[in-house]
């Protein structure tokens, strides 16, 4: 039996472990420059589309699941990321028209 769930799991832990590695340091690096203008609205937008991958995620789940309980909370779950990520696409553009 092989439902891919497992993949997918793996998938997003990959994920978690490349920012945690790679761009969290980079974030607390006080040293580091401050981030010019034109870049600030860059990682919102980079946020709102990790958060639109991972409600397709869910929604693809959601037609897989077994149960009706289980589809709603996937349902959920997908509606909830994307209205996070439609708030992170609005603070991208505010960023965009404030800072270009």
């Amino acid at each position: 039996m092989d439902s891919g769930i497992r993949a997918m799991a793996e998938a997003v832990g990959e994920a978690r472990r490349q920012l945690r590695e790679n761009a969290l340091p980079k974030a607390r690096d006080t040293a580091r420059e401050k981030v010019p203008e034109t870049e600030e609205a860059l990682l919102l937008g980079a946020l709102a589309e990790l958060l639109e991958a991972t409600a397709d995620l869910a929604a693809a789940v959601c037609e897989r699941t077994s149960t009706t309980d289980s589809a709603t909370v996937y349902v959920k779950a997908g509606r909830r990321l994307r209205e996070q990520a439609g708030h992170l696409r609005e603070d991208e553009r505010s960023v965009a028209r404030r800072t270009g």
